[in-house]
């Protein structure tokens, strides 16, 4: 760079010298040209003067001569001045180049301490860029080793690779296989279990005995026989007429001789079986309703025999115990099929009426939107929400007991006037029709204590529940009995209860009935009439 600047002073100066040589060689040349051109007009004048006529010749010789050396002095003054002036120009010019000069020579020195720092830092930096080249070049020998080795082993990994992608796609078939045959086995162990559940009986009766720890010198006799003693393959229940029964409720009557009464049933529950034990033997029901069926398991029995503990119990009653058997079957069947999920509805029927027993509080979905296909017809008014867990339904239970309708009677101080029910929905969704449909009902319902008015003793509003009570419970049992008899007409629409338990009362429904009885002496004779009606629902065979 120090060489650019100094040829570039070089190149001034030699300018310089070129252009004040130039004007001295052109003001010399311009002298002499005029010199030149005066010459040869004294030269011409001399020659006039030569040739002019002798008066000419008498013209005074020193006039013409001042005249002429004045016309010299004034071109001589003229030119003087031009010299002066080029001269004055010269010396402007030299002023100005030496003005020049130091200007240069400032920037030169301003140039060389900036370029010396510029040349330090460059030396700096091109010190640490070769460091860094350097350790690049480390780097770069080290990555060309590493990527050697990779390419080493790049062949092997691509046929490990290769062979990993093969065994993936025979896992894949595998479990397609796999998946296959699961689904193949899960319908044929529903054929296997709706076969089993319709050898049992499509209609089912259990009969539970309340323990009465308090009052055991209280109790009327009773047997139970298994079904290896008895012929027709039911367990059987043999109780005793105590020899002091009550008679209309108030009059006690002795009896000459006590008379026992037999009774079959499909399974028969001491005093000392626990809710756990019973849900062991209705488990097989609730998986009929995850199998497409549909399924009602109802506890009947007088007021106070312990139907609402055996179906609504937090703990282990039937409810709870049915609804988290259902979430544990469903992960299987969502892993094995399609997705399915529950929805519920809880309500009671008062009379002729439908109450709902879920709060306002609960999310809930129309019925008509979302879960199309559903017959609801007979439940309008009734809230439908979907189920999530265990928890959900603790609550469900403890708010459906405060709202349910209950008084006091003489039978019991706190007598359910309702029937209970909770309807299970088993709902899956139809990928190929893009909507759900309904697989099948669960309904769990705990019936109202059936009563004689003789024992009972109620009036007012008390007997018209009573009343209605022991209507709908005789609806029901002339339904079964229709269907015992195959009869074309089924009286359904006789009771709301009735009514509302169409869909699982015929066909391939499953009905399961737990008779709840007391086995104190006092409650021998509602005792024998619940076991009557119970007896009468076992020998029902439902009509196709």
């Amino acid at each position: 760079m120090k060489e650019k600047f100094d040829d570039k002073v070089n190149s001034l100066n030699v300018k310089y010298e070129e252009k004040i040589t130039k004007i001295i060689q052109d003001g010399i040349e311009s002298f002499k040209a005029k010199e030149k051109k005066l010459k040869d007009e004294i030269k011409d004048l001399k020659d006039e003067l030569g040739s002019y006529s002798s008066d000419v010749l008498q013209i005074d010789k020193k006039k013409l001569d001042k005249e002429l050396r004045q016309e010299l002095d004034n071109y001589t003054k003229t030119e003087n001045i031009d010299i002066r002036r080029i001269k004055s120009e010269c010396n402007e010019l030299t002023l100005k180049i030496e003005d020049l000069f130091v200007d240069i020579k400032t920037l030169h020195d301003k140039y060389e301490t900036q370029t010396q720092s510029k040349l330090e830092s460059l030396k700096t930096i091109s010190n640490d860029l070769l460091i860094q080249h350097e350790e690049i070049q480390i780097q770069e020998r080290a990555l060309n080793s590493k990527m050697n080795e990779l390419n080493t082993t790049k062949d092997g990994e691509c046929n490990k690779l290769l062979k990993l992608k093969g065994q993936c796609r025979q896992y894949k078939q595998d479990i397609e296989s796999f998946h296959e045959q699961v689904k193949k086995e899960e319908h044929y162990r529903r054929f296997l279990h709706n076969q089993l559940q319709e050898m049992k009986g499509n209609i089912r009766v259990f009969c539970r005995l309340k323990p009465e720890p308090k009052h055991q010198n209280e109790m009327f006799n009773y047997q139970i026989r298994s079904m290896l003693d008895t012929s027709n393959f039911k367990e059987t229940l043999l109780i005793t007429e105590p020899k002091t029964a009550n008679s209309n409720g108030n009059k006690s009557r002795v009896l000459k001789q006590a008379k026992t009464y037999t009774f079959s049933f499909d399974k028969v529950f001491d005093e000392n079986a626990t809710n756990g034990d019973i849900f062991e033997e209705i488990s097989q029901l609730v998986q009929s309703s995850l199998d497409g069926f549909n399924v009602c398991i109802f506890t009947y029995g007088q007021t106070g025999s312990g139907k609402t503990f055996t179906m609504s119990n937090s703990i282990d009653g039937l409810i709870p115990s049915s609804i988290k058997l259902m979430f544990e079957r469903l992960n299987t069947l969502n892993f094995i099929d399609k997705y399915y999920h529950l929805y519920g509805q809880f309500f009671e029927i008062y009379g002729d009426d439908t109450n709902d027993l879920i709060e306002d509080g609960f999310l809930h979905i129309n019925n008509n939107d979302e879960l199309v296909g559903l017959d609801n017809d007979r439940l309008e008014n009734i809230k439908m929400i979907k189920l999530y867990s265990t928890e959900q339904i603790e609550g469900l239970l403890k708010h459906a007991s405060e709202k349910r309708a209950t008084a006091s009677t003489m039978a019991n101080d706190v007598s359910s006037r309702s029937h209970s029910i909770f309807k299970v929905y088993i709902i899956s969704y139809n990928e190929t029709l893009q909507k759900y449909e309904n697989i099948g009902i669960l309904n769990l319902v705990d019936l109202a204590g059936s009563e004689r008015l003789s024992h009972s003793q109620v009036s007012g509003i008390r007997l018209k529940e009573t009343l209605a009570i022991n209507k709908s419970l005789s609806a029901l049992g002339d339904v079964i009995a229709n269907l015992k008899g195959k009869s074309s007409h089924i009286p359904y629409r006789n009771s709301k209860l009735t009514h509302v338990l169409k869909d699982s009362l015929g066909g391939d429904s499953k009905t399961l009935m737990f008779v709840n009885i007391s086995c104190l002496n006092s409650h021998f004779n509602e005792s024998l009439s619940s076991l009557r009606f119970a007896s009468k629902v076992n020998n029902t065979v439902l009509r196709k």
